[in-house]
Order: structure tokens, then sequence, then C-alpha cells
């Protein structure tokens, strides 16, 4: 008797320009769920000066509830910031119903070198990213050097699978190499 020897299952990616999209991270194969879509003019705007402040963070957990309050008094009045602050309580409230809890943990921060510049996992269920500024982040289908890679791109919202989702390979990723000044969001269930 003969046997085939399987290799794991790395990530399944589905991609699509409908937010409906972001729900396929529920289905046991996918493992990164991308929500491809342009962001405002006035928004990206806004995102860049908010990226050029050396010192920008919003780090918190909190209530659904009180997010529109916190980003309010978080984020600078510049031109663009209601689109910006709208944008972050959509992608809050849409992983809220994804993930059925009222309750996340926002950070929202401006990056001037690599966060994580090697491949790796994050030690999470789910997590949801966007980059409102600069480069993207990058992704793999496994943590093997030649496991085909990806990139997400400026405004796209991703749902990845972390390590500690039940039964699930995570999604291998990073920050984009380089020194490139980015604004990114990420966002945890809690």
């Amino acid at each position: 008797m003969m046997f085939t020897e399987f290799r794991p299952i790395g990530a399944q990616i589905r991609q699509s320009t409908s937010a409906d999209v972001l729900s396929d991270i529920l289905l046991p194969e996918v493992n990164l769920a991308v929500w491809q879509r342009q962001l405002d003019k006035e928004l990206l705007s806004c995102a860049r000066q908010l990226a050029a402040r050396p010192a920008f963070a919003l780090q918190r957990q909190t209530h659904l509830d009180d997010l529109p309050a916190l980003l309010i008094n978080a984020l600078p009045e510049l031109p663009g910031s209601d689109g910006l602050r709208k944008d972050i309580m959509l992608q809050a409230e849409m992983l809220a119903c994804l993930m059925d809890t009222d309750y996340l943990g926002i950070r929202l921060k401006t990056l001037h070198q690599a966060m994580c510049p090697r491949f790796h996992t994050d030690h999470v269920a789910l997590r949801m990213l966007v980059t409102y500024a600069g480069p993207a982040t990058e992704w793999r289908e496994g943590p093997d050097e030649a496991d085909v890679t990806g990139a997400l791109q400026l405004g796209d919202t991703a749902v990845l699978k972390g390590s500690a989702w039940p039964d699930a390979a995570a999604v291998w990723h990073r920050s984009p190499p380089g020194l490139s000044v980015r604004l990114l969001l990420t966002l945890d269930p809690l």
C-alpha cells in the first residue's frame, strides 16, 4: 500500500469588492478575507496628515457605544477627519457584528518603521487591519520562504485568523519592509 504525503493547507484567501466577503472568515477553510475598496480622497489626505505626526497613537479597549466619543476626542480636527471617524466606526461595527461582541481593542497608530518586520502569526483569534496611509501589510500562505505571498492595498479591510482561532492555520503576515510612514488601524474582538 502506498501513502501520499500531504502538505498542511496554507491560508485560503477570499477577496472581493463587496463587504460581504468579510463573513467568509467564519468558514473553516478561509484564513484571510479582504474587502478591496477605494477610500475617499479627503479621508486619505487626513490619514496622510495624521501619519506625518510623529507620536499619533490611539490604543484602547472599549465598548462599541463608547467608540464615537473616543474617536472625537482622539482625532484632531482636519479636513476629512469626519470621514475617517465614520470609516473606523464602520469597521468596528462590522467586526463586532461578525464576532457577536460589543467590546473591541482598537489601535490607530502612526508607524515610522516596520512594527513587525518578520513574517509571524498573531496570538489572537481574529484581527482586522486597515492601512490608511503608506504601504499595507504583506501576507504569506505559510511559514516557508517558498510559500505564496501577497500584499494588501491601501484602504483594504482585512480580517485574518490568528493562532488562537480553533482548528485553523493562522495567517502569516508582516509590516512591509523599509522606513515608510504608515497609519494603521488594528481591531480585535474582546
